[in-house]
């Protein structure tokens, strides 16, 4: 029998605030304010597939999002790219080495139309000095990175490709997840190029992923959201226990 919206694994864990095994590589849409270090800055815009920065440049600035998307990357000494997480508004970038490094230690690139706001160094930690919230989000923000980090090194481990992708949706259905009739509704859009990015998969091999459970009945689409009607079977493949 399948279950209904209203009492699926993940979203009940959610609610009675259990911490979730799920990490969303995707933060969209964050909480966050930091006007209190932006106020007079200089925007800036980027097209998508624009690089904004790259690993080991010298790092002048950090970027906070005001809209679109940026993926961060980094190279391996062979010159192999990893696809991290993708940051949207209210995020900020640019400061993953600082203080103890001068240059930035990971690769920036807008997965669409951006805008920014642009703060010099010397401002941001001054700004993180004199702000107590701005350090405490700060704070937040580096931890979240760090968990999505940890799950990818993980992920990086597993072969399987359907076993990566359904874990990468449970963290967003997670994250952003909400009942409707059908099922779980993940309340944020992505593409499956994205998708593919940080599963380091082809966009073809994650279309063939999202068609096998679209006919399992696992997930089915609803204009450029994805709603999750079998969160359970998800968790069984994200598992490794086999394809739903």
């Amino acid at each position: 029998m399948r279950p209904t919206a209203a009492t699926p694994s993940a979203l009940e864990r959610r609610r009675q605030g259990a911490v979730s095994p799920f990490v969303s590589a995707w933060l969209a849409d964050l909480n966050y304010t930091w006007g209190a270090m932006t106020e007079g800055t200089r925007t800036m815009t980027l097209k998508k597939d624009q690089v904004l920065f790259h690993q080991g440049q010298a790092a002048q600035a950090v970027y906070v999002i005001e809209e679109g998307r940026v993926r961060l990357s980094s190279f391996s000494i062979d010159g192999r790219e990893r696809h991290l997480m993708i940051l949207g508004s209210h995020g900020l970038i640019g400061d993953c080495g600082w203080p103890h490094s001068d240059r930035y230690t990971v690769s920036a690139l807008a997965s669409s139309e951006v805008c920014l706001r642009v703060v010099e160094m010397p401002r941001f930690l001054a700004a993180l000095n004199e702000h107590p919230l701005l350090n405490q989000q700060h704070r937040e923000l580096s931890s979240r990175r760090l968990c999505i980090l940890l799950q990818q090194l993980e992920l990086q481990a597993h072969n399987s490709a359907g076993r990566r992708i359904c874990h990468h949706l449970l963290g967003l259905l997670y994250a952003y997840g909400s009942p409707v009739q059908q099922g779980l509704r993940i309340g944020i859009s992505f593409t499956q190029q994205e998708m593919g990015n940080l599963c380091a998969l082809s966009r073809v091999s994650v279309a063939y992923v999202f068609s096998r459970l679209e006919k399992q009945g696992v997930i089915a689409r609803q204009q450029r959201h994805l709603i999750v009607l079998r969160p359970e079977q998800l968790e069984r493949e994200a598992a490794g226990l086999g394809e739903p």
